[in-house]
Protein backbone atom coordinates (compact mmCIF):
# COMPACT_ATOMS: atom_id res chain seq x y z
CA UNK A 1 0.00 0.00 0.00
CA UNK A 2 1.54 2.97 -0.96
CA UNK A 3 1.22 6.31 1.43
CA UNK A 4 0.87 9.52 -0.02
CA UNK A 5 3.91 12.04 1.61
CA UNK A 6 2.93 13.99 4.35
CA UNK A 7 3.87 17.72 4.02
CA UNK A 8 4.92 19.37 7.37
CA UNK A 9 3.32 22.06 8.73
CA UNK A 10 4.05 25.91 7.56
CA UNK A 11 5.15 26.79 10.88
CA UNK A 12 7.38 24.28 11.81
CA UNK A 13 9.60 25.88 8.71
CA UNK A 14 9.86 28.56 11.49
CA UNK A 15 11.26 26.60 14.23
CA UNK A 16 13.64 24.33 12.83
CA UNK A 17 15.31 27.90 11.31
CA UNK A 18 15.07 29.54 15.11
CA UNK A 19 13.60 32.48 12.97
CA UNK A 20 10.47 34.39 11.79
CA UNK A 21 11.09 35.50 8.66
CA UNK A 22 7.90 36.47 8.09
CA UNK A 23 7.22 38.14 10.79
CA UNK A 24 3.66 35.92 11.67
CA UNK A 25 1.84 36.97 15.42
CA UNK A 26 0.39 33.55 14.99
CA UNK A 27 3.32 31.77 15.98
CA UNK A 28 2.87 33.97 19.85
CA UNK A 29 -0.66 32.24 20.03
CA UNK A 30 1.14 28.42 20.13
CA UNK A 31 1.48 26.92 23.82
CA UNK A 32 2.98 23.74 23.16
CA UNK A 33 5.90 23.14 24.92
CA UNK A 34 8.39 22.96 22.24
CA UNK A 35 6.72 26.72 21.09
CA UNK A 36 8.26 27.97 24.50
CA UNK A 37 11.84 28.55 24.13
CA UNK A 38 11.27 29.87 20.48
CA UNK A 39 8.39 31.97 21.43
CA UNK A 40 11.03 33.58 24.10
CA UNK A 41 13.61 34.22 21.51
CA UNK A 42 11.10 36.11 19.67
CA UNK A 43 10.05 37.93 21.91
CA UNK A 44 13.83 39.11 22.74
CA UNK A 45 14.55 40.10 19.23
CA UNK A 46 11.08 42.46 18.77
CA UNK A 47 12.63 44.66 21.44
CA UNK A 48 13.16 47.90 19.95
CA UNK A 49 16.73 47.96 19.22
CA UNK A 50 16.62 44.61 17.76
CA UNK A 51 13.56 44.95 15.47
CA UNK A 52 13.85 48.26 14.04
CA UNK A 53 17.37 47.41 12.24
CA UNK A 54 17.61 47.65 8.42
CA UNK A 55 20.48 44.77 7.17
CA UNK A 56 23.14 45.89 4.86
CA UNK A 57 23.08 42.82 2.58
CA UNK A 58 26.09 43.46 0.83
CA UNK A 59 28.55 44.39 3.69
CA UNK A 60 31.91 42.27 4.77
CA UNK A 61 30.58 39.21 6.62
CA UNK A 62 33.15 37.62 8.54
CA UNK A 63 33.00 35.00 11.57
CA UNK A 64 34.53 36.44 14.99
CA UNK A 65 36.29 33.21 15.02
CA UNK A 66 38.63 31.59 12.97
CA UNK A 67 37.66 28.02 13.42
CA UNK A 68 33.92 28.37 13.40
CA UNK A 69 31.96 26.90 10.70
CA UNK A 70 35.02 26.22 8.65
CA UNK A 71 34.00 22.40 8.20
CA UNK A 72 32.48 20.69 5.23
CA UNK A 73 29.65 19.76 7.74
CA UNK A 74 28.96 23.09 9.11
CA UNK A 75 29.17 25.06 5.91
CA UNK A 76 26.85 22.54 4.56
CA UNK A 77 24.35 22.85 6.89
CA UNK A 78 25.11 27.17 6.75
CA UNK A 79 24.07 27.10 3.16
CA UNK A 80 21.38 24.81 3.40
CA UNK A 81 19.90 26.88 6.16
CA UNK A 82 20.47 30.23 4.43
CA UNK A 83 18.42 28.56 0.79
CA UNK A 84 15.66 27.78 3.11
CA UNK A 85 15.27 30.92 4.59
CA UNK A 86 15.80 32.31 1.35
CA UNK A 87 13.03 30.82 -0.49
CA UNK A 88 10.70 31.46 2.99
CA UNK A 89 11.09 34.90 2.82
CA UNK A 90 9.74 35.46 -0.29
CA UNK A 91 6.82 33.29 0.03
CA UNK A 92 8.07 29.38 0.32
CA UNK A 93 9.78 29.33 -3.25
CA UNK A 94 10.96 26.11 -4.38
CA UNK A 95 14.08 24.93 -5.05
CA UNK A 96 13.63 23.96 -8.93
CA UNK A 97 12.73 28.00 -9.02
CA UNK A 98 15.65 29.34 -7.09
CA UNK A 99 17.71 27.63 -8.95
CA UNK A 100 16.62 28.42 -12.42
CA UNK A 101 16.55 32.42 -11.73
CA UNK A 102 20.11 32.29 -9.19
CA UNK A 103 21.72 30.81 -11.10
CA UNK A 104 21.18 32.84 -14.41
CA UNK A 105 21.53 35.53 -11.92
CA UNK A 106 24.91 35.01 -11.48
CA UNK A 107 25.66 35.15 -15.15
CA UNK A 108 25.93 38.60 -14.29
CA UNK A 109 29.17 38.26 -12.89
CA UNK A 110 31.70 37.03 -15.46
CA UNK A 111 30.70 39.87 -17.43
CA UNK A 112 29.90 43.64 -15.18
CA UNK A 113 33.50 45.80 -14.57
CA UNK A 114 34.44 46.81 -11.16
CA UNK A 115 32.29 49.32 -9.89
CA UNK A 116 29.38 48.56 -11.97
CA UNK A 117 26.26 45.91 -11.54
CA UNK A 118 27.41 43.64 -8.86
CA UNK A 119 25.42 40.18 -9.57
CA UNK A 120 24.51 40.17 -5.92
CA UNK A 121 22.14 43.45 -6.58
CA UNK A 122 21.17 41.61 -9.85
CA UNK A 123 19.98 38.22 -7.76
CA UNK A 124 17.62 41.21 -5.59
CA UNK A 125 16.55 42.86 -8.08
CA UNK A 126 14.82 40.11 -10.11
CA UNK A 127 13.33 38.54 -6.46
CA UNK A 128 12.23 42.24 -5.37
CA UNK A 129 10.55 43.02 -8.54
CA UNK A 130 7.68 39.66 -8.49
CA UNK A 131 4.21 40.86 -8.21
CA UNK A 132 3.15 39.24 -4.80
CA UNK A 133 6.22 40.86 -3.33
CA UNK A 134 5.43 44.19 -4.14
CA UNK A 135 1.86 43.79 -3.33
CA UNK A 136 3.18 42.66 0.39
CA UNK A 137 6.16 45.39 0.88
CA UNK A 138 3.77 48.28 0.12
CA UNK A 139 1.45 47.00 3.16
CA UNK A 140 -1.57 46.06 0.95
CA UNK A 141 -1.20 42.45 2.70
CA UNK A 142 -0.38 41.16 5.75
CA UNK A 143 1.76 38.08 4.73
CA UNK A 144 2.86 37.24 0.79
CA UNK A 145 0.52 34.34 0.45
CA UNK A 146 -2.55 36.82 1.08
CA UNK A 147 -0.77 38.77 -1.75
CA UNK A 148 -1.04 35.72 -3.88
CA UNK A 149 -4.66 35.76 -2.74
CA UNK A 150 -5.19 38.79 -4.04
CA UNK A 151 -3.53 38.79 -7.59
CA UNK A 152 -5.06 34.89 -8.52
CA UNK A 153 -8.62 36.68 -7.19
CA UNK A 154 -8.22 39.48 -10.43
CA UNK A 155 -7.67 42.18 -7.41
CA UNK A 156 -4.79 43.79 -8.69
CA UNK A 157 -3.82 45.87 -11.84
CA UNK A 158 -0.73 46.34 -13.85
CA UNK A 159 -0.56 49.27 -15.99
CA UNK A 160 -4.48 48.70 -16.33
CA UNK A 161 -4.64 45.51 -16.78
CA UNK A 162 -5.46 42.54 -14.58
CA UNK A 163 -2.61 39.81 -13.82
CA UNK A 164 -3.22 36.81 -12.09
CA UNK A 165 0.52 35.31 -12.33
CA UNK A 166 2.08 36.07 -8.92
CA UNK A 167 5.09 35.63 -10.08
CA UNK A 168 4.91 38.16 -12.48
CA UNK A 169 8.35 40.64 -12.81
CA UNK A 170 7.68 44.28 -13.04
CA UNK A 171 9.62 46.59 -15.27
CA UNK A 172 10.69 50.40 -14.14
CA UNK A 173 7.80 52.87 -14.37
CA UNK A 174 5.05 49.90 -13.99
CA UNK A 175 1.75 51.27 -12.33
CA UNK A 176 0.36 48.75 -9.60
CA UNK A 177 -2.95 49.52 -8.68
CA UNK A 178 -5.74 47.73 -6.84
CA UNK A 179 -9.11 47.19 -9.07
CA UNK A 180 -11.56 49.53 -8.60
CA UNK A 181 -14.43 47.94 -6.73
CA UNK A 182 -16.04 47.44 -3.33
CA UNK A 183 -15.05 44.00 -2.45
CA UNK A 184 -11.22 44.64 -3.64
CA UNK A 185 -10.90 47.69 -1.85
CA UNK A 186 -12.21 46.69 1.12
CA UNK A 187 -9.55 44.04 1.20
CA UNK A 188 -6.90 45.92 1.48
CA UNK A 189 -7.95 48.42 3.57
CA UNK A 190 -8.64 45.67 6.06
CA UNK A 191 -4.64 44.98 5.43
CA UNK A 192 -3.76 48.50 5.59
CA UNK A 193 -5.42 48.76 9.43
CA UNK A 194 -3.78 45.91 10.79
CA UNK A 195 -0.17 46.92 9.37
CA UNK A 196 2.27 48.50 11.87
CA UNK A 197 4.24 49.41 8.49
CA UNK A 198 7.54 47.37 9.44
CA UNK A 199 9.64 46.75 7.47
CA UNK A 200 9.46 50.36 5.97
CA UNK A 201 8.36 50.04 2.03
CA UNK A 202 11.49 50.53 -0.20
CA UNK A 203 12.87 53.66 -1.65
CA UNK A 204 11.85 52.10 -5.27
CA UNK A 205 7.72 52.11 -4.24
CA UNK A 206 6.50 55.07 -4.76
CA UNK A 207 2.74 54.32 -3.08
CA UNK A 208 -0.47 56.47 -2.44
CA UNK A 209 -2.57 55.20 -0.07
CA UNK A 210 -5.28 57.16 -0.84
CA UNK A 211 -5.72 55.80 -4.46
CA UNK A 212 -4.40 52.36 -3.87
CA UNK A 213 -1.95 53.03 -6.34
CA UNK A 214 2.15 51.46 -6.37
CA UNK A 215 4.65 53.20 -8.80
CA UNK A 216 7.76 50.35 -9.40
CA UNK A 217 10.82 53.10 -9.78
CA UNK A 218 13.49 50.18 -9.55
CA UNK A 219 17.06 51.49 -10.51
CA UNK A 220 20.06 49.34 -10.84
CA UNK A 221 21.88 51.66 -7.73
CA UNK A 222 18.43 51.08 -6.05
CA UNK A 223 18.97 51.22 -1.92
CA UNK A 224 17.31 47.41 -0.91
CA UNK A 225 18.82 48.35 2.99
CA UNK A 226 14.89 48.88 4.64
CA UNK A 227 13.57 45.68 2.95
CA UNK A 228 15.53 43.42 5.38
CA UNK A 229 15.50 43.20 9.24
CA UNK A 230 17.72 40.12 9.10
CA UNK A 231 20.63 39.32 7.67
CA UNK A 232 20.41 36.50 4.28
CA UNK A 233 23.59 35.53 3.04
CA UNK A 234 23.16 35.55 -0.67
CA UNK A 235 26.68 34.07 -1.69
CA UNK A 236 25.61 30.77 0.94
CA UNK A 237 22.13 30.55 -1.03
CA UNK A 238 23.91 30.56 -4.15
CA UNK A 239 26.69 27.85 -3.39
CA UNK A 240 23.82 26.06 -1.95
CA UNK A 241 21.99 26.15 -5.21
CA UNK A 242 25.23 25.13 -6.79
CA UNK A 243 25.92 21.81 -4.79
CA UNK A 244 22.24 20.95 -4.83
Amino acid sequence: MKYKKRHKPFYKQFLRLRQNIQDRTKLFTFKKQKWQRFNQSLKNQLKFSKRFKVRDQFQLSVSKFASRGNSFQKKFRNNLHQRKTFGLFYGGLKKAYLKKHLLRSIKTKNYVNSGSLDYRHAVLKFFESRLDNVIHKANFSLSIKEAAQLILHGHVLVNGKPVRIKSYNLSTNDLIEIAHNKKSRALVKRSLDRSNFWPIPPKHLLINYKTLQILYVHQNDSNLMPVFNHYLSIDSVIASIKKG
